[in-house]
């Protein structure tokens, strides 16, 4: 892949920070003088200059032009913005607690940044897009040297802001879902392959019709992820995919739910909609996957209260394997997601951004496990 020129203008700027051929206070000549230097466009050189900027190693004074920064270095993390105490910090942006996986994620994230000399922030965009939108021009103005986002969700809500973020090469990763429409570095469970293996656990266990209970394929890239998978093991197995055994709350309920928390009314009353959708069925499921431990909770337990037994009458299985998933009423089978390996994934793919040494578009997917616990016969 070709070199864009506002990338060749900043690494040679880089190279000759690194020489010391420019020192602490010396001035850039302007934009216009390094258009003509380089023989590119003006956008071309701004958009260089904002690379510098982002990676602290130049500054602007307002009618006096560029500077090199007074601790500008092209190596290393401290390409990332310094503090006032010298120590550098990055930004977590979680859309919900910690009830997905968001303590977990932290631990390989914090163990990741202590590594190199960072500090974590952390921040709750509470799955509004507008929130999200405000953490994220707030932390860049308050000087972070990088970003970890899991967004709200795979719509294009914030496509200003991730899209300014490219354009200025500020050093950010999304984990868990995509940005659809965007390619940005990006860090994941291997979705697809997981719930692939898991359905075709079940269906060697003798189950053939198995059914799909997810929050909305159209707006979360990890449930899409996930249906796929679910498709293909029908596939492999020589059973065809029938939709009326697919159970979407965004479709069949009309609305987009806040799946954070296992004892919310709503998530109960999503989990009796789905029981009554599959009981009611043409062909009733002899089981049902769940695309995450939440949905999956409350299934099992809307079955229990229904007097459905699981796993004799119904065999359930999640997503994730939260720490609830094995201290309910019947311990939950689940696909295990590595949550710390995820964290300290995106730490290091970070980190390789703000060094300028990842590609701008890189994807790490990383396996999950499955769980065999008491809810699947």
């Amino acid at each position: 892949m070709l070199t864009p020129k506002y990338q060749k203008i900043a690494d040679d700027f880089m190279e000759k920070i690194e020489k010391g051929e420019l020192g602490p206070s010396d001035r850039l000549p302007t934009e216009a003088e390094l258009g003509r230097t380089y023989g590119v466009s003006r956008i071309t050189v701004t958009h260089a200059i904002h690379i510098l900027q982002n990676r602290n190693l130049v500054y602007r004074v307002k009618g006096s032009g560029t500077f090199i920064s007074k601790r500008s270095t092209a190596g290393g993390p401290s390409r990332g913005t310094r503090s006032s105490n010298d120590m550098s910090f990055i930004s977590v942006i979680f859309p919900r607690g910690e009830q997905d996986g968001a303590h977990e994620t932290l631990i390989g994230i914090e163990s990741e940044c202590s590594k190199g000399g960072f500090y974590v922030t952390i921040h709750n965009s509470k799955s509004k897009p507008v929130l999200e939108h405000n953490i994220i021009m707030n932390l860049l103005g308050q000087g972070c040297g990088g970003i970890i986002i899991y967004p709200c969700s795979s719509e294009l809500h914030n496509m200003d802001v991730y899209s300014e973020l490219i354009i200025r090469d500020f050093p950010f990763v999304v984990i868990d879902r995509r940005i659809d429409l965007l390619r940005v570095p990006f860090v994941a469970c291997d979705n697809e392959k997981a719930m692939r293996d898991l359905v075709a656990h079940l269906i060697a266990k003798g189950h053939k019709r198995i059914g799909f209970f997810c929050n909305s394929t159209e707006a979360v890239s990890s449930e899409r992820e996930r249906c796929r998978g679910y498709c293909e093991a029908h596939i492999a197995a020589g059973l065809s995919v029938k939709p009326e055994l697919l159970f979407r709350v965004s479709r069949d309920l009309g609305i987009i739910p806040d799946l954070s928390d296992v004892d919310d009314q709503d998530n109960r009353h999503f989990g009796e909609a789905a029981l009554s959708y599959f009981l009611n069925a043409r062909e009733t499921p002899t089981c049902v996957v769940a695309v995450n431990d939440i949905l999956a909770i409350a299934l099992l337990k809307a079955a229990i209260a229904k007097g459905v037994r699981v796993p004799t009458d119904l065999s359930i299985t999640g997503f994730d394997d939260l720490y609830v998933a094995a201290h309910i009423e019947v311990p939950l089978t689940t696909m295990r997601q590595p949550f710390e390996t995820i964290g300290s994934e995106a730490a290091r793919l970070l980190f390789n951004r703000i060094k300028g040494k990842a590609n701008p578009t890189a994807e790490i997917r990383v396996p999950a496990e499955i769980v065999i616990r008491d809810s699947v016969r």
